[in-house]
């Protein structure tokens, strides 16, 4: 999974003016953590320390920074593009000891606020090390979400984009997993059921086990089975 994150990092490095931001959060252990509004690739890795590192790279992709330089977008000005960055901010709270909340928002107002729902021109991604036994909480707003090496229990919900999990086997989990648009796959024992005309949802053990909660609006969940992996 480190690989991933620093193959996809230096792909960012490509892109033009890309802004990055790393914040680290004390913590405790099995605390919850929610992801509220996030919206882009947001990334989640377990790891053996007591404290939250969030890493954030926001970018103008090729194609919009090149009309940001094309003089009939009024709107579209090179001394903007920091401004349509800056303009989605990231902020970390503590409603309790045990719990702390990554929030995501861009103004009311913005040009960002497409009708079907899209953020416009900045591209977001999120880079987040919680401690291993974390119960996280994530309402993404449109993007991939993958999430590996967390033992709490994890709910999560997308508009559009996939989900995608790594988790520890061998189990058990209590795994409720839907998606309106998409196909649900598994490596761990449960009962598939295929939804007319579209969608596809999963359900897999019970009483005691890791509680998993998953719901996709267009595209696919995909659950995977690995071996534990020590991060530093």
């Amino acid at each position: 999974m480190i690989a991933s994150l620093a193959l996809c990092s230096l792909a960012l490095a490509d892109e033009p003016g890309a802004v990055t931001k790393t914040e680290h959060v004390s913590f405790v252990p099995s605390g919850t953590i929610r992801f509220n509004k996030s919206f882009g690739d947001l990334f989640i890795d377990g790891w053996d320390q007591p404290d939250v590192e969030i890493k954030v790279v926001k970018w103008i992709p090729r194609q919009e920074a090149a009309q940001i330089m094309t003089p009939a977008s009024a709107w579209k000005t090179p001394d903007n593009a920091a401004g349509l960055m800056e303009s989605v901010r990231i902020a970390t709270e503590h409603p309790s000891a045990n719990e702390l909340v990554v929030s995501t928002s861009i103004p009311s107002d913005s040009f960002l606020r497409h009708p079907l729902g899209g953020k416009g021109p900045v591209g977001v991604r999120y880079e987040v090390h919680v401690p291993v036994d974390s119960h996280l909480v994530i309402h993404h707003k449109g993007g991939q979400v993958q999430i590996s090496n967390v033992t709490g229990g994890i709910e999560a919900t997308d508009r559009d984009g996939d989900i995608v999990l790594m988790l520890l086997g061998p189990g058990p989990y209590a795994i409720d997993a839907k998606s309106r648009m998409g196909t649900v796959t598994s490596d761990f024992a449960g009962k598939p059921h295929f939804r007319i005309p579209f969608g596809e949802s999963f359900a897999g053990a019970g009483g005691q086990a890791q509680r998993i909660f998953l719901r996709m609006g267009w595209g696919g969940i995909t659950i995977k089975e690995i071996e534990r992996v020590d991060l530093p």
